[in-house]
């Protein structure tokens, strides 16, 4: 048996295509008969019509062109997100330009602390996703995730002036920093 026998290939269309349908796929390789028996005792059978119709749609192409269109939206609310991002936010702000995905990550000026800057937007009505969260230490505390999968609008363009301007507002999320953050 090869290195690689050992390997399983998973995937799902409910990030981009089906989030209700809860169908995916496997490549599973030799742990093909026990993926097979797992899959038996948790679930009898994935609805019929849905996976005929996932199949279909791959089968005839409609997935690769969804997904191309899909990609150029993406694109166009990543700029629009950075052109708001460049008019709302302090010139130290940097945000970067994904290859893919549907989220920018925001390094913050130094004062800004972003559990500070997620409770003062959440406050406003607004949510972000403050860089601890993505730490196992606490790190990124200087740092925010911002989503851009909706299509863009006058409300999403107000929604990144707020964390914005509450960044220009020292008194709003200036960093008290007595260590990183834990999880409590």
């Amino acid at each position: 048996m090869r290195r690689g026998d050992h390997a399983a290939h998973y995937g799902s269309f409910a990030k981009c295509l089906a989030p209700g349908y809860r169908i995916g796929w496997a490549a599973a390789g030799v742990f093909a008969g026990g993926l097979e028996r797992a899959k038996w005792m948790t679930t009898l059978s994935a609805s019929m019509p849905a996976q005929r119709a996932i199949a279909d749609y791959l089968e005839h192409g409609g997935y690769e062109r969804f997904l191309h269109k899909l990609r150029r939206g993406l694109a166009l609310q990543q700029s629009q997100m950075l052109d708001a991002m460049s008019r709302y936010f302090p010139a130290n702000a940097m945000a970067t330009r994904s290859g893919g995905g549907y989220f920018t990550w925001v390094a913050l000026p130094d004062h800004v602390d972003s559990i500070r800057l997620f409770l003062a937007a959440l406050n406003s009505g607004i949510s972000i996703a403050p860089g601890p969260v993505f730490s196992a230490d606490g790190a990124f505390r200087h740092h925010i995730r911002l989503n851009y999968g909706y299509p863009w609008s006058a409300q999403l363009d107000k929604a990144v002036a707020t964390p914005g301007a509450l960044c220009a507002d020292e008194s709003s999320c200036s960093a008290k920093l007595a260590g990183a953050v834990r999880p409590t």
